[in-house]
């Protein structure tokens, strides 16, 4: 495999750069909050279960 050419690099990401953002964009139109809320989020989960703990907590003392 031959070696990349800052040049053919710029050139390459100059051509493409306009799809890439329409699709981005594309896509962010077409998202819904009830389709993300869907999702697995560990980081939901793990806020989810230190406010269960802490309310565990609080209710013992």
């Amino acid at each position: 495999m031959g070696t990349l050419k800052k040049h053919d690099i710029q050139r390459y990401v100059e051509n493409n750069i306009g799809t890439f953002h329409e699709k981005r964009i594309a896509s962010l139109d077409n998202l819904k909050l009830s389709k993300i809320l869907k999702r697995k989020n560990p980081y939901l989960f793990k806020a989810k279960y230190v406010l269960t703990i802490l309310r565990y907590n609080l209710k013992r003392q």
